[in-house]
């Protein structure tokens, strides 16, 4: 009996032409589709932000750092002062204000007047040279004052007063001289006088032909300055002293003989002035 390891095996199948021209041509190469990109999505709509509500900034701001409440009390505190203390300036600006209105009214007041007499010199003397010349001048000074109210006072302190010769050339110093003060009362006339002396003023020759020849005519002209503190007396209330100054620019020389009815030039009057 035949076993299974004796079955005749099957003979191939011959191969068509077909097949063996197939299998001798060669594999044609693969293509691959170009990949394409996937569309893009639109863009999102962006939605404005609105800004929080003044209370809830407030909130948050709050909620961060803490406060220093002292702070602003102290602040407050020192911000009212300063409103009570501008409060009573202007109300006691207003009162001051109010008070001198109401003085003006009452009083009247009116500066008073000054009034520089001619001139005098007890030594005048100009040398001769050909080079300079030296001036050897005493000169009396008086100013007259009129006090023209009626319950106002003024009052004057110690001050300086200095004389000089009036030239087409410049000014020459004579020299100055110290003015004691007094008290000028209501409706009163008062004489303040002082005595400048110079010596050895050395001059050129034709300044000192000029002077000459005025001392001769009796025209030379003279400047006077006094410079003194001023100041108000109404009954018994006295105000402060402020610097004054007196100008008189158009000072005569006395003619000789000096008589009562010899004309006064008038003075000017400068406050706060010391230069």
């Amino acid at each position: 009996e035949p076993s299974m390891d004796d079955k005749p095996s099957l003979a191939p199948k011959p191969k068509t032409k077909a097949a063996v021209a197939a299998a001798a041509a060669p594999a044609p190469a693969r293509t691959t589709a170009p990949l394409k990109k996937p569309p893009l999505a639109p863009p999102p709509q962006m939605i404005p932000l609105k800004p929080p509500p003044a209370h809830h900034y407030r909130q948050q701001r709050g909620s961060g750092a803490p406060r220093k409440r002292h702070r602003s009390g102290s602040g407050c505190s020192g911000r009212r002062v300063c409103c009570l203390a501008t409060g009573f300036l202007l109300l006691a600006l207003c009162l001051a204000v109010a008070a001198a209105c109401l003085a003006y009214l009452c009083y009247h007041p009116r500066p008073p007047s000054f009034h520089l007499q001619p001139v005098s010199t007890t030594r005048f003397r100009v040398g001769n040279s050909s080079a300079v010349s030296a001036m050897d001048v005493t000169a009396a000074v008086k100013v007259v004052s009129w006090n023209p109210n009626d319950k106002i006072a003024f009052e004057y302190g110690d001050g300086e007063g200095r004389v000089s010769l009036a030239d087409s050339d410049g000014d020459i110093t004579l020299g100055w001289a110290p003015v004691g003060g007094f008290e000028h009362g209501a409706r009163r006339v008062a004489v303040v006088g002082f005595v400048a002396a110079a010596k050895g003023v050395v001059v050129d020759e034709a300044v000192a032909a000029r002077v000459r020849d005025g001392y001769r005519r009796r025209r030379l002209a003279f400047k006077v300055v006094v410079d003194t503190h001023m100041g108000v007396r109404v009954g018994a209330v006295r105000t402060g002293m402020v610097p004054v100054r007196l100008s008189c620019d158009d000072g005569v020389m006395a003619p000789r003989g000096v008589s009562a009815g010899s004309p006064m030039s008038r003075c000017q009057v400068y406050l706060l002035r010391m230069t």
